[in-house]
C-alpha cells in the first residue's frame, strides 16, 4: 500500500469530487507511521471533543497512516511559510488490493455539521483519548507535551511535523497528532458491499 497511498488519495478526491468543496488534493502524502487501536477511533482537537465529535467503528489493531500536508505562504500577513496536515488516510485491511478500494462506497453520514479543528488535531482510539485526559482547563501534560511539539516554530516550518505517543502502556494505544489549519472536518468511510469498513479518509476544509 505505501507505494499506492499518494496516488489513490488523489484518485479517491477526484472521484468524490472534493475539489469542489477542499480545493486541489494535497500537494505531499507521506506515511505518518502506524495507529494502535482499542476502539473506536476520531480525528479531532482535544479541547472540542466536549462539545462531540464523530467516531469510527474500527477493530483494535494497528493500522498504517498517511499523512496529506500544504505548504500555506503567509507572506501577506508578514508570516513565513507554514506546513499543515489537512488530509489522513488509514487503510484498516491488511494487505489492501487497491481495485478492492476503488470499487468501495465513499460513505461521510454523521459530518453534516462538523467538528471544528482549532491549532492541532489527535487521531487516536477511545482509550489513547481517555488516558490523555483532561484535555481542556488543567490539561494532562500529555496533551501539554503534543501541544508544545506542535505548535512550536520549528516544528510549522517543516514537512513531516507529526507526533507519536504512546499514552497506554497496557494497551499499547498511542496517539497521533498533526498541525491543522482552523477549519471544518469531514470524514468518510470506504465499505464494500458487504457492509465491512476498508479504509477511513478524513479531509479539513481548505483556508
Amino acid at each position: 500500500m505505501d507505494a499506492f497511498a499518494p496516488e489513490f488519495v488523489r484518485t479517491t478526491w477526484v472521484e468524490l469530487e472534493l475539489e469542489d468543496v477542499f480545493g486541489p488534493p494535497p500537494q505531499w502524502i507521506d506515511r505518518a507511521g502506524d495507529l494502535v487501536t482499542d476502539g473506536d477511533v476520531n480525528w479531532s482537537t482535544p479541547e472540542f471533543t466536549k462539545d462531540g465529535t464523530f467516531y469510527h467503528a474500527v477493530p483494535p489493531g494497528r493500522y498504517p497512516v498517511y499523512a496529506g500536508t500544504d505548504r500555506y505562504d503567509l507572506s501577506d500577513t508578514g508570516g513565513p511559510p507554514r506546513y499543515y496536515v489537512n488530509t489522513l488516510f488509514m487503510p484498516l485491511v491488511p494487505l489492501l488490493p487497491a481495485d478492492r478500494l476503488a470499487d468501495a462506497q465513499w460513505d461521510d453520514e454523521g459530518y453534516d455539521d462538523g467538528p471544528y479543528f482549532r491549532d492541532y488535531a489527535c487521531l487516536w482510539s477511545v482509550g489513547a483519548e481517555r488516558a490523555t485526559l483532561p484535555h481542556w482547563g488543567n490539561k494532562s501534560e500529555a496533551i501539554l507535551r503534543i501541544e508544545r511539539s506542535l505548535l512550536s516554530e520549528e516544528a510549522l516550518s517543516r514537512r513531516g511535523n507529526w507526533t507519536d505517543d504512546l499514552v497506554d502502556p497496557a494497551s499499547g494505544a498511542n496517539v497521533l497528532s498533526f498541525p491543522v489549519w482552523d477549519n471544518t472536518l469531514r470524514g468518510f468511510e470506504a465499505r464494500d458491499a458487504d457492509d465491512e469498513i476498508l479504509a477511513l479518509l478524513f479531509v479539513v476544509w481548505s483556508p
